[in-house]
């Protein structure tokens, strides 16, 4: 996934940009307000047992371990994860990038679902986690054509990417399930539909996608500033070396104007 030139990966983060702020007009679900949720982290169950490693702290800045998954970079200012967490949705990515045949969008939208644990709102949450209806839809929209496969996991099916395990078949994914709710639930997670007026907020609201457009705006601009930084270095050693090159041509073309000075009178001599 990683090993993208600076301007390739400025152009492929301007697309999931794009349909983030598409969704964001029409998504529904209640909002998850982080000016309520000021408190520490709390574990949520659910899909993945393992426990918050900050449980009963403040989120924080992810340390390098986790930052080095080049994983959930969206949320890396402050979140409750860490690396040790994170490295089962991290295979996940990878195979669907490998085996899954992914495209870019799905890659985009399947992390952001992976990641919702990460987000610092939803961390701090008493309630249990639920992804948006409108959410779902939109990542099984963007890997409806990628693949998946089904395994046994606490006596019930799970649809995970696609693997190297001998034996696998997969398919793909509008094979298997026919709409975003039933996607995110056979990946493992809660839904909470539109015509569920739970209190409870859910993610893939709107201030959780702003909060996200926000991150990857900052990070095109910081690719578009490095990618700036980069051409201008290489100008200024094109320029350097430019001025090296007539440095030495003039240098050399005196040396033999002397030499033809120096002969010319020794001939007349």
């Amino acid at each position: 996934m990683g090993g993208y030139s600076t301007e390739r990966m400025f152009l492929q983060l301007l697309t999931p940009t794009t349909l983030l702020l598409l969704l964001i007009s029409s998504s529904s679900g209640e909002a998850v307000n982080s000016r309520e949720n000021v408190g520490v982290c709390v574990s949520k169950g659910g899909r993945s047992l393992q426990p918050y490693e900050l449980e009963g702290k403040l989120p924080e800045s992810a340390d390098l371990e986790f930052r080095d998954l080049n994983l959930c970079s969206m949320f890396h200012d402050k979140t409750c994860c860490s690396a040790s967490r994170m490295l089962s949705a991290s295979l996940a990515l990878q195979n669907l990038a490998t085996h899954g045949e992914a495209s870019k969008d799905c890659l985009f939208w399947f992390e952001l679902l992976e990641c919702s644990m990460c987000h610092p709102d939803v961390g701090v949450q008493s309630s249990p986690l639920r992804i948006c209806a409108s959410f779902c839809d939109s990542v099984f929209e963007a890997c409806s054509d990628a693949y998946f496969s089904t395994t046994d996991a606490s006596n019930h099916q799970v649809m995970v990417p696609c693997g190297a395990r001998n034996g696998t078949i997969c398919e793909k994914a509008y094979n298997l399930e026919t709409n975003g709710t039933v996607f995110c639930e056979a990946v493992g997670f809660s839904v909470q539909t539109a015509d569920d007026y739970s209190e409870e907020p859910c993610y893939g609201s709107k201030s959780i996608l702003l909060t996200v457009v926000e991150s990857v705006r900052e990070t095109v601009r910081l690719q578009d500033l490095r990618y700036k930084l980069v051409i201008l270095s290489l100008l200024m050693c094109w320029i350097v070396s430019i001025l090296f090159l007539a440095s030495t041509f003039s240098k050399r073309w005196d040396q033999l104007m002397r030499d033809e000075r120096r002969l010319r009178r020794r001939n007349r001599n």
